[in-house]
């Protein structure tokens, strides 16, 4: 076989490795996102199984800091910070099939951010609650306050 075909298969072939590869990144956009509101975040999290499944496990994600979270915070949600996301999402959310995630307001970019990195890792089920803990809140619904027991300490003044 002659130098320039050998080259030209091992081209080939590298080109398609690098396809491969590149087809197997999820990239997602703002149309992938299903909004709920809080009263369909609800029945969503609270949906009883049909007569031959069992019930999905739900959670809410909170992605704000953990100084956010502390303020105030869904009941019952788990932190998880969005820059930890990528390499703790796994590990911290695999027993969940539903998850929700919110961010403070209406405005907020983060909790849009998070859905869509969640998607990423190949979580199935994400939903985006729209307008955030503000919403959350305008629906009667419980906040609380402190972290997570799992969470690092926070510390008394701000790190500069």
């Amino acid at each position: 076989m002659s130098r320039y075909r050998c080259a030209s298969l091992k081209f080939g072939a590298t080109a398609l490795a690098v396809l491969a590869v590149g087809a197997c990144e999820m990239r997602t956009t703002d149309r992938d996102l299903v909004y709920l509101d809080p009263y369909e975040a609800v029945a969503k999290l609270n949906k009883p199984p049909g007569a031959f499944q069992s019930a999905k496990t739900s959670a809410f994600v909170d992605p704000r800091t953990r100084e956010e979270y502390a303020k105030e915070h869904v009941a019952g949600a788990i932190s998880l910070p969005f820059p930890d996301m990528t390499l703790e999402a796994r590990a911290v959310l695999e027993p969940y099939e539903i998850l929700v995630v919110y961010d403070t307001d209406y405005d907020d970019v983060i909790g849009r951010a998070a859905s869509k990195r969640l998607l990423e890792l190949r979580f199935k089920e994400v939903y985006t609650l729209e307008g955030g803990l503000k919403a959350w809140k305008k629906a009667g619904n419980e906040v609380q306050t402190g972290v997570p027991a799992n969470a690092p300490e926070l510390p008394d003044k701000p790190v500069t």
